[in-house]
């Protein structure tokens, strides 16, 4: 009997939207191998992860490589712990009402050696049975994914379908009858029968070099293996109006340039009369948003705005005194912290190697911004 001749139950029903991997810890110390160990051959340190790591790796590379850059992919989605019957990772292809709705499955494991064809024997009985049952349908392909790689012995049945089947059924009592459920699973005529028809070229395994490659095209890698920082994009222009993130710098801006030419200054329009001033104006735009460049950065291609954040409250720090100084003017007090930034040693952080002048001065109007800095006190 094949699974095609029973009602499927729907496979959706306790599965979910696979979790946002957590952000590794001491990220800035693993990209600049400071006190971890690097740099590591990223299949070296792929082959110590802990369970708890290959976890989190596995989530980097389901959320970010196969939700995100494989074509032909609806929906992943994690199930994994007890009574997943055998799901761990799974991959719709098909929207939901498709019928058949197509799927694959990735089974993630953190074995201490390599995976033999005892632990994945016992793994593919639960798939067996399960689909038998009609607890679903056949995935049309089944991935192991480990951090070690399988051994030989494993690799031989999985390049070989048909002695695959052969194994699964003269080992069935050995790894499959008290290791799918509580209950035991005897290898009755039913299931011989649906094992029988099976298509066995659905199980593959996915090898930690190919695993690497992929996990290697999300946004996670870099904080992972510390490998060379990407090359950073060039700044997008300022947009022609003052967005709302900018309100706040660009008053404190306007009010220092106000009480330099002693008239109330509004907004650019008003510097019409004052070509210093607005030069002034369209730079310190231009800068911030370079700033914001970095940001991005961080963000997206390091996957933690958080490093942009550090990178900040160092400027906070090592500015503290420039900013609160006593000035003449508003404007002075910029100046001079301006002047400061262009200087200040920014020691070991990640993001040094990407810093520009100009984004040190547009940190100083990011500093305004967060309500940090003020010029007119």
């Amino acid at each position: 009997m094949t699974s095609e001749n029973l009602p499927m139950k729907p496979a959706a029903a306790l599965l979910q939207d696979v979790d946002r991997p957590s952000v590794w810890p001491n990220a800035n110390a693993r990209l600049l191998g400071l006190g971890v160990g690097l740099p590591v051959k990223p299949l070296d340190r792929l082959a110590q992860f802990s369970a708890a790591e290959f976890e989190r790796f596995t989530l980097e590379w389901a959320t970010d490589y196969l939700a995100a850059k494989v074509p032909g992919i609806e929906q992943v989605q994690q199930r994994g712990g007890a009574g997943d019957k055998g799901r761990d990772v799974v991959v719709w292809l098909d929207p939901i009402g498709a019928s058949p709705r197509r799927w694959s499955l990735y089974q993630c494991k953190h074995y201490k050696t390599r995976l033999g064809w005892g632990s994945a024997a016992t793994e593919i009985g639960k798939l067996l049975f399960y689909n038998q049952r009609g607890d679903y349908a056949a995935p049309v392909e089944y991935w192991f994914v480990t951090h070690l790689g399988v051994t030989s012995d494993l690799q031989d049945k999985l390049d070989d379908p048909a002695a695959l089947k052969k194994s699964i059924i003269a080992d069935w009592d050995k790894y499959c009858r008290d290791e799918i459920r509580k209950d035991p699973v005897p290898l009755d005529q039913v299931l011989r029968d649906h094992i029988a028809t099976f298509d066995f070229t659905i199980f593959k395994v996915k090898q930690p070099l190919e695993l690497l490659n992929e996990h290697a095209q999300t946004r996670y890698h870099l904080t992972v293996f510390g490998l060379p920082l990407i090359e950073r994009i060039v700044p997008k222009a300022p947009p022609s109006s003052v967005a709302p993130t900018e309100t706040v710098y660009i008053s404190k801006l306007l009010a220092a340039i106000s009480e330099g030419v002693g008239a109330a200054i509004a907004d650019e329009a008003g510097l019409a009369l004052h070509k210093k001033e607005a030069a002034l104006f369209r730079r310190s735009r231009l800068t911030f948003y370079c700033a914001e460049n970095l940001r991005e950065l961080a963000r997206d291609s390091m996957a933690n705005v958080e490093f942009f954040d550090s990178l900040l409250q160092e400027f906070a720090d090592g500015l503290y005194h420039t900013y609160n100084a006593p000035a003449t003017s508003g404007l002075s007090r910029l100046s001079a912290t301006v002047q400061a930034a262009q200087s200040l040693q920014l020691t070991g952080h990640m993001l040094n190697p990407h810093v520009v002048a100009n984004d040190r001065e547009g940190m100083c109007h990011q500093l305004a911004n967060e309500d940090i800095a003020e010029w007119v006190s």
